[in-house]
């Protein structure tokens, strides 16, 4: 009859001012401070501007869909080595609704690396000897490495969403044959991720050998029926295995694969890069941080084997082990297919989507090691292994805080670079045979065809320039000498076949920098040809001090292009100041004449 009678204050439970409780708030915020830190990065670097593979897939797929012409072969074809038949599904989705903005597809790739987070938190909690406040410190180092600075680059490429996938795939599958689901749920559950992982990227392929169902501790199953159920997993797998090879052909542009015994070196010297281009900094080399990284993995994995084999919970080190193997698989595949561009290669950093997988299984490793061998040794044991590690985190963290500033000025170059690309892709239509179309895709026929039609079907939505502004470029400017909008210092013919070009545009009405900058030329019959267009965002301290403005510090251009399409014979570069919210030109001053080439 006293139950509901208030407690006495000194009876109630003290939560918020528990020390624990705080220790996991803040564990919890420090773990998540990493994804936020990515997030801004990516959000602040991200241009609109689909790149190299991704007019391939899905802008192929995209063209045909909307032509009437898209077939289920060409769902399922070759793109390089992988059949990407799922990521294509998922962009014509992304499509749908917003045009095809490869932003989405950025934003895509992070989710799936926040959804890999939280299933690491998921198994390090499940771990058996784990503290809550032991598993949010190891989601920490965890965290660290799925978003460190060296992701930067492949987050905002939103087609890598390919090369993270297997992996997760794996890694949820994993996650599956630790719960207590059933056998077929499991069988079932672990078939779909493998038969989406092998059609989404090549290595999706090692999700069938790795990922096969294992039976919970308590599983009621009879042992006949459960055979029946792997038989099924088997047989999708060498099904969809089969299927993935009917057809199959070696790209062209790659190497014949090495052999392992006369390339034994190089294979050797190309994993320690891969291994090791992760945190790679100008103080450390990849070298030799990889041969670290791989004495403690072997270190790591030993020392889990020899606990299992004494009779230690296997289930404590699966899921490190079973990353791990794939981390192996993928790299050797990789290096004896890509040696022959030569060892470098390794540090190409699309690979760090791989490596992620290496480190992840490293530290899950230490971290099971810890809970089921250094949690209940004695005291001195547990202060050697404690210290150890210490050293080890202390040397990766320093390792993290020295790429930082690198990888962020990488994607701060990155950016102004895809900025530059983007106008170029944007004035197509006046400026067709632009030299800069090339580093968009290679191919700039194709370039020019496929984004054209793309945007009569209103599927890429980006501000493409047509009309008056457009025919207005094609005219030369008149000649002035009066730098209202911009002057044109600078046009000089380089001896690595480039024009530099070097100015400042200014719009005063709007009193902010010109949008870009269209730079033409007149030949000696008086024909004008637009050659390229630029961005401005250099810094012009003179200029802010001539106009007495704040807002003029950025308006300079300077910047090289090719020559390929300059006319012939003696020539006058000009230039036109860009206001696309006005949709007006505004001539520069100056002009700069070039003798015949």
């Amino acid at each position: 009859m006293h139950a509901d009678r208030p407690q006495p204050e000194a009876a109630r439970p003290r939560r918020f001012t528990d020390p624990r409780i705080w220790l996991i708030c803040g564990l919890v915020i420090f773990a998540l401070l990493p994804a936020f830190s990515m997030w801004n990065w990516v959000s602040h670097h991200w241009v609109p501007l689909p790149f190299w593979d991704e007019w391939h897939t899905p802008g192929s797929q995209l063209e045909s869909w909307y032509r009437g012409t898209l077939t289920w072969k060409e769902m399922f074809s070759q793109h390089s080595e992988s059949r990407k038949f799922f990521p294509r599904l998922l962009y014509f989705a992304l499509q749908y609704f917003d045009g095809w903005d490869v932003r989405h597809e950025m934003r895509v790739e992070f989710f799936l690396v926040c959804g890999f987070s939280l299933l690491l938190l998921f198994l390090l909690r499940r771990t058996r000897g784990a503290s809550l406040v032991t598993a949010l410190n190891g989601w920490i180092a965890m965290n660290l490495v799925c978003f460190a600075p060296v992701q930067l680059e492949n987050f905002l490429y939103g087609i890598q969403i390919e090369t993270f996938f297997p992996g997760f795939a794996l890694l949820a599958a994993a996650a599956l044959n630790l719960s207590a689901l059933s056998y077929r749920s499991k069988t079932l559950l672990n078939l779909a991720l493998a038969f989406i992982a092998t059609y989404t990227f090549a290595n999706g392929m090692l999700v069938w050998a790795l990922a096969w169902p294992l039976p919970a501790p308590n599983d009621s199953m009879p042992l006949r029926k459960r055979y029946l159920w792997l038989a099924l997993y088997f047989a999708a797998a060498v099904a969809s295995v089969g299927a993935y090879f009917v057809g199959y052909h070696r790209p062209s542009y790659h190497p014949p694969f090495a052999s392992v015994f006369s390339k034994f070196v190089d294979l050797a010297h190309y994993i320690i890069l891969w291994s090791g281009n992760y945190f790679a900094t100008d103080f450390v080399g990849p070298f030799v941080l990889g041969i670290v990284a791989l004495s403690l993995f072997f270190v790591a994995a030993a020392c889990a084997l020899w606990t299992i084999w004494r009779g230690g919970n296997w289930r404590t080190f699966y899921p490190w082990l079973l990353l791990g193997a794939f981390a192996g698989v993928t790299v050797t595949t990789t290096a004896l297919g890509r040696l022959g561009f030569g060892v470098d290669q390794a540090l190409s950093n699309r690979y760090v989507a791989f490596s992620l997988f290496f480190y992840i299984a490293l530290f899950g490793l230490c971290f099971a090691l810890y809970c089921a061998q250094v949690r209940t040794a004695p005291p001195a044991r547990r202060a050697l292994f404690i210290t150890n590690l210490a050293w080890v985190l202390g040397f990766f963290a320093a390792l993290w805080a020295s790429s930082y500033q690198k990888n962020l000025g990488v994607a701060t170059e990155q950016r102004e670079v895809r900025t530059h690309l983007l106008r170029t892709l944007e004035w197509i239509d006046p400026i067709p045979d632009n030299p800069d179309l090339k580093l968009i895709l290679p191919f700039p026929e194709l370039l020019r065809a496929r984004a054209r039609y793309l945007e009569e079907q209103h599927v890429l939505r980006l501000p493409f320039v047509h009309g008056a502004l457009a025919a207005a470029v094609r005219e030369a400017p008149p000649p002035t000498a009066d730098a209202t909008y911009g002057n044109l210092e600078l046009a000089v013919l380089k001896d690595d076949q480039q024009l530099h070009l070097q100015g400042w545009a200014w719009l005063p009405k709007r009193k902010r920098p010109a949008d870009c900058v269209v730079i033409g030329a007149e030949n000696s019959a008086g024909a004008f040809k637009p050659l390229t267009v630029l961005t401005t965002g250099q810094r012009r301290p003179d200029v802010r001090a001539a106009k007495n403005s704040p807002h003029a510090y950025r308006t300079g251009f300077d910047y090289s292009v090719g020559i390929e399409n300059l006319p012939a014979g003696e020539m006058t570069i000009k230039g036109w100041a860009i206001d696309l919210h006005a949709q007006k030109a505004w001539p520069l001053a100056s002009a700069v004449t070039l003798p015949a080439r």
